[in-house]
């Protein structure tokens, strides 16, 4: 296939098809999007021919497959990246549970690593619809071992999964008025955020053990270990309807995924 798009929108369907069309729909009002290829790798979908059809109706030039298994938020997204067989400066791993609030909110973001290539990620304002809460900067610094090794234990254990996820939503409540700036921070949040290629490339290689949750840290430190920036632009933002599709499922199966991430994750990254 040509190369025909500077940025690729990478995100997955996990039988949420109309959420999709209607985030494709969205993105199609973007000024930039002749230069924006999207890209959707079906983790689950009730007829996948049908949602192709309905897709390119919205957006034609959009691209869908279907890896026959569900391979997760990251791994999914890259499905598409990989079979897409183009190369892109900058891919968006994104929600689709989210509303860009400009039209010209890629030309901003962009703006953002115009004259400094060591910028491998880069973040923008996350508002959760439900409170007005601000998700980023996910973290600011990298945590410290102590912390790393909390959630360790927390992750492991269902009711201290539970406990924490409760303080960790009153202290996000409490927090909703922020006030925060652009910087470069550690990581931003995983519902949305633009990867520069060799950042993407460096993914792909490592093949990383996470099926979901435990994205933000595998990027941030990916970014760390190869003398990379992370930066907050809050010039740009995001409307973020949280939990539409990880909302239904089962807490006991999310605590198995997020014990595979930090545990993947300490003895690759973390230690």
């Amino acid at each position: 296939m040509d190369d025909i798009r500077d940025i690729a929108v990478a995100v997955t369907c996990y039988n949420n098809e109309d959420e999709v069309l209607e985030f494709a729909k969205h993105l199609s009002n973007q000024s930039l999007i002749d230069k924006i290829q999207l890209l959707v790798t079906c983790n689950a979908c009730i007829n996948f021919e049908r949602f192709q059809v309905k897709l390119l109706s919205v957006l034609p030039t959009a691209l869908a497959f279907n890896p026959g298994k569900n391979l997760g938020y990251l791994h999914g997204c890259l499905y598409g990246v990989k079979k897409s067989e183009s190369n892109y400066a900058w891919v968006m791993i994104s929600n689709t549970d989210i509303e860009f609030t400009d039209n010209d909110y890629f030309e901003k973001l962009l703006q953002s690593a115009a004259d400094d290539n060591d910028i491998w990620c880069i973040g923008s304002d996350i508002v959760l619809k439900a409170n007005g809460a601000h998700q980023n900067p996910f973290l600011s610094q990298r945590p410290s071992k102590r912390k790393s090794s909390l959630w360790k234990t927390v992750y492991s254990s269902y009711p201290l999964f539970r406990l924490y996820f409760k303080l960790y939503a009153l202290k996000h409540k409490e927090e909703a008025n922020a006030d925060i700036k652009s910087s470069f921070i550690y990581a931003t949040h995983g519902s949305c955020f633009l990867l520069k290629d060799e950042c993407v490339n460096k993914i792909i290689e490592e093949n990383p053990g996470i099926f979901m949750y435990g994205e933000e840290l595998l990027v941030a430190e990916i970014i760390k270990e190869n003398n990379k920036k992370c930066y907050l632009n809050i010039d740009t933002c995001v409307l973020h309807n949280e939990n539409q599709v990880t909302g239904r499922i089962g807490n006991r199966k999310k605590q198995g995924w997020f014990k595979q991430s930090i545990n993947y994750l300490f003895e690759n990254h973390l230690s």
